[in-house]
């Protein structure tokens, strides 16, 4: 059946938005990744490498951070010709990251224009920025990559994510979001509370709205996939389901194709620099944003590094080969990933895939009642409090009462302590939370520190 509003989306409203009205390039550079996702390998790593000497020219003279820090490695720019050589300049850690944001912006146009943060998986929260340049491919790639999983713009959607905000948003602000989700067509639903209640509101949802496609957190859709299984409540046809935030397991596969169809798409990505790396339709890894990034997937030893092998587990390293405002070279995401070795892939597309990602996924903790509330819950909470806690650890004892661990910016209000509370408490009823300030947070044995921890009985 002809879906009008969808069409005229398409093809009249969101262009005649974005490239008349607004003058955004958005829609241009999708026409581009729509044609270089058929290239060949050479193609894309040409396209990579002249990409990155724009941007290392720009960084080397307008990046105050950079610059000296290249200069203490001992590395010009005339040194970085080829996409090869981008191992001679040092890694950028999370550390230097956040603790240099003021030395990473550029002196010189494109300046920073859009500051977040983000707590990643690490707990420790960092702020960043890019221009405007940036955001433009950032949304043409999200758009290609979920255009693999049937999404297109203007599609009856769900978006089945967290709501962090610890105080609503002003009123203006909430009705121009409001209004911009029901032009897209996009319905935005918490996903934190995962009671039989919550879950049943969710499915009462599905069957009013009828979307298309369903945007996740991985377990969040698991959970409600099984849910929805165990009741047989299913009485829709297909929804194409993009899981972002965590890792698709297996099991968490089949009962997502059993709840809404064969289309479950796994995707990667973080805040930093948005989309990395998505699932086509062939479901043989996730191809990387080549035009966008470049991914490295690196293994350490002391101050030696080398590339991974293919099917070697190692750190991913990004460079945003777009983001001119506060540049993200070579950096360390605290991730660590599979590649897939350098082959066309079943779809056609030459663009090099991951074959999975590792450390994505949190722990479920559970309310008084026994409900399960997922760990994603404080991870997207912190990320809006990066001015305030350095890092964070939550740990639920055997005894349902939680840990949480915060290593402050500088001196937390007793009023932000206690709104802290007041906002987890209603997320997680009847659980004794303890909070406790200590200057450091210790890695386990592994060299990682896990965020959420459930201790088991």
């Amino acid at each position: 059946m002809l879906d009008l509003y969808g069409f005229l989306f398409q093809r009249v409203l969101y262009p005649g938005l974005q490239s008349g009205i607004k003058r955004r390039p958005t829609l241009d550079h999708l026409r581009e990744l729509e044609r270089t996702q058929w290239c060949s390998l050479d193609e894309l790593h040409a396209i990579q490498e002249r990409e990155l000497k724009r941007l290392l020219l720009h960084v080397f003279e307008n990046v105050p951070f950079a610059r000296q820090k290249y200069a203490s490695a001992g590395v010009g720019l005339g040194e970085i010709q080829h996409l090869d050589e981008l191992v001679k300049l040092p890694l950028l850690t999370r550390d230097e990251a956040s603790e240099h944001a003021a030395a990473r912006r550029s002196v010189a146009p494109p300046f920073a224009a859009i500051d977040k943060s983000t707590s990643g998986t690490t707990g420790r929260p960092l702020a960043f920025a890019y221009d405007r340049g940036s955001e433009y491919w950032r949304q043409a790639t999200k758009f290609r990559g979920y255009g693999w999983a049937g999404y297109q713009l203007g599609d009856p959607a769900i978006h089945f994510w967290g709501s962090p905000s610890l105080t609503p948003p002003p009123l203006k602000r909430r009705l121009k979001e409001s209004l911009d989700h029901s032009f897209r067509r996009e319905t935005y639903v918490d996903c934190t509370e995962r009671s039989e209640q919550a879950l049943d509101r969710v499915v009462a949802r599905i069957r009013r709205v009828k979307p298309r496609v369903m945007v996740c957190y991985a377990q969040a859709a698991a959970a409600l996939a099984r849910h929805v299984n165990a009741k047989g409540l299913r009485d829709w046809a297909d929804i194409n389901v993009i899981c972002a935030a965590e890792r698709v397991w297996p099991s968490d596969r089949a009962a997502m194709i059993q709840a809404f169809g064969p289309g479950v798409f796994e995707t990667y990505g973080n805040r930093e620099v948005m989309l990395i790396a998505a699932e086509c339709e062939a479901h043989a890894g996730l191809h990387i944003s080549m035009e966008n990034l470049i991914v490295e997937i690196i293994v350490r030893d002391g101050d030696r590094q080398r590339p991974a092998a293919p099917g070697e587990l190692g750190e991913v390293a990004i460079t945003d080969l777009h983001n001119y405002g506060a540049p993200f070279v070579r950096y360390l995401t605290g991730d660590l990933a599979v590649a897939h070795p350098a082959e066309r892939c079943a779809c056609g597309r030459w663009l090099s895939r991951l074959e999975r990602i590792e450390g994505r996924a949190t722990e479920t903790l559970r309310d008084g009642q026994g409900n399960p509330v997922s760990g994603m819950f404080f991870i997207a909470l912190f990320a809006f409090l990066a001015d305030k806690v350095r890092e964070f650890q939550v740990v639920q004892r055997r005894d349902k009462a939680i840990d949480l661990r915060l290593v402050p910016v500088g001196e937390l209000d007793p009023a932000f302590l206690e709104a802290l509370q007041r906002h987890i408490a209603k997320h997680l009823p009847g659980i004794p939370l303890r909070p406790e300030i200590v200057r450091e947070l210790l890695p386990d044995r592994s060299g990682k520190l896990r965020v959420v921890v459930v201790e088991k009985n």
